[in-house]
């Protein structure tokens, strides 16, 4: 089991959660599941659907749409009100402070791991 990661990403710190079943959630991830935030797709089990306002409204109400390098995005537009959606893949990780998913290679690439709990 992989463990809660402390990681840097353009010289701060930033929580981030690694898409897979097995990992340790945060807080963030765990609440953001209870409200519909993060759901696993059926018939899919390694596939999570990520609805950024039900997400970032546990911090601090800010709805963000940050959207550079995500896996999948779609947005839908339903009675006047915008949604905003996006799909995370097993080894994708989630960057809940810039609210943005980043494939596991550009994790690699542009964040820095200092420990992991």
């Amino acid at each position: 089991m992989i463990k809660q990661m402390k990681v840097i990403y353009r010289g701060r710190k930033v929580d981030v959660w690694r898409v897979s079943r097995d990992n340790v959630q945060p807080d963030w991830v765990k609440d953001a599941f209870e409200h519909d935030g993060l759901r696993w797709l059926h018939g899919s089990g390694n596939k999570v659907r990520i609805y950024w306002p039900a997400v970032t409204r546990a911090k601090k109400g800010i709805i963000r749409t940050i959207l550079n390098g995500i896996s999948a995005s779609f947005v839908g537009i339903a009675g006047g009100s915008v949604s905003m959606y996006d799909i995370g893949f097993e080894g994708d990780v989630i960057d809940f402070t810039n609210s943005k998913v980043v494939t596991a290679e550009k994790f690699a690439k542009k964040y820095r791991i200092v420990s992991e709990d």
